[in-house]
C-alpha cells in the first residue's frame, strides 16, 4: 500500500474536492482506495453523501485509543473506503477545552501517530491511501506528510500560495519526502493565473505536473447536488485534467511498488 498526502499551502485550494475525485478515479483504475481525513473541518464525508459531518473517525482513536476506530470507515457506491475525522463530542459540537488539549498533545508529541495507525490498515495491492489534511502549516498537515510515500501539493492560483512555496519545499526536503505539485482551479482567461503559472514553472521545474486542473463552476454545483463531478460531467476539461492526474498517480504507485519489490529481492 502506498500513502499519498494531499496538502496545500493555503486554504480554499480545492484539496478536499480533489481528494474525493481522485479516490473514485483511482478505484476505477483497479486500486483499492482508502481516503482519510486528517482535518478537523470534517467535511470530506460530505463528498460521500452524508448530510452532516461524521460522528466517528480519526478523532475517536485520538481520544479513546483502541476504541474500534476502524469501524468508523464508510464505503461509497464505487467501493472507496472513507475514514472521516469525526466529532469529538456525541452532539457533533467542537471539542471542549480538555478534549482539544488532549488532541493537540497527541499530535504534537507523537509525530508518527498517523503513520503508525495507517500501518495497521491492510489494503490489497496495489492499494492507495489518500490523506486529505488541513492547510499547511499545521500539525495535521505534518502528520500527513510523515505518513506519506508521496506528497501531492495542490497549488491554487493565489499570490499567498506562491509566497509560502519556498518554505514548504524546504520543509519537505528536510523531511526527505518525494513531492510533486499540481496547479488547481486555473482559468486561462485570467492574466494573474497565467503569471502565477509561469512563476510556478520557473520555481518548480519538472516537479510541477503538466496536469493542471482548470476551474469549473460545475465542481461546487456537483457537490451541492450530492454528485461525483467526474461522473456528472465526464467530458469537461476539469474532468479530463483529473483523469490525467489520476493516471499519473496510478503509474507512480505501480512503479514505486516494483522498485520496492526489486529492492527487497536484492536483499534476500
Amino acid at each position: 500500500m502506498k500513502t499519498i498526502a494531499i496538502i496545500a499551502p493555503a486554504g480554499g485550494a480545492g484539496r478536499t474536492t480533489l481528494t474525493a475525485e481522485l479516490a473514485g478515479l483511482l478505484m476505477a483504475r483497479r486500486h483499492p482506495v482508502l481516503a482519510v481525513e486528517c482535518d478537523p473541518r470534517n467535511v470530506l464525508s460530505l463528498h460521500v453523501g452524508l448530510r452532516e459531518p461524521a460522528r466517528q473517525g480519526l478523532v475517536t482513536q485520538l481520544l479513546s485509543p483502541g476504541d474500534g476506530w476502524s469501524h468508523a470507515a464508510l464505503q461509497s457506491e464505487d467501493g472507496v473506503l472513507w475514514l472521516p475525522w469525526g466529532s469529538a463530542r456525541d452532539d457533533a459540537r467542537e471539542p471542549d477545552a480538555a478534549q482539544a488539549a488532549a488532541i493537540a498533545a497527541t499530535l504534537h508529541n507523537h509525530p508518527l501517530w498517523l503513520r503508525d495507525l495507517l500501518a495497521q490498515v491492510d489494503l490489497p495491492e496495489p492499494g492507495i491511501t489518500l490523506v486529505d489534511t488541513a492547510a499547511w502549516p499545521s500539525i495535521h498537515a505534518t502528520q500527513a506528510i510523515h505518513a506519506a510515500d508521496l506528497v501531492l501539493v495542490v497549488l491554487p492560483p493565489q499570490v499567498q500560495a506562491a509566497a509560502t512555496l519556498q518554505r514548504l519545499r524546504h520543509e519537505l526536503r528536510a523531511m526527505g519526502k518525494t513531492s510533486v505539485y499540481v496547479a488547481n482551479a486555473i482559468s486561462p482567461a485570467s492574466q494573474l493565473h497565467t503569471d502565477i503559472l509561469v512563476l510556478l514553472r520557473d520555481t518548480l521545474g519538472a516537479a510541477l505536473l503538466s496536469y493542471r486542473v482548470h476551474a469549473d463552476t460545475g465542481i461546487p454545483e456537483a457537490l451541492a447536488r450530492n454528485e461525483n463531478f467526474c461522473r456528472s460531467a465526464p467530458h469537461s476539461q476539469a474532468a479530463h485534467d483529473m483523469q490525467g492526474l489520476a493516471s499519473w498517480l496510478s503509474h507512480w504507485v505501480h512503479d514505486a511498488s516494483r522498485r520496492a519489490e526489486s529492492a527487497a529481492g536484492g536483499t534476500t
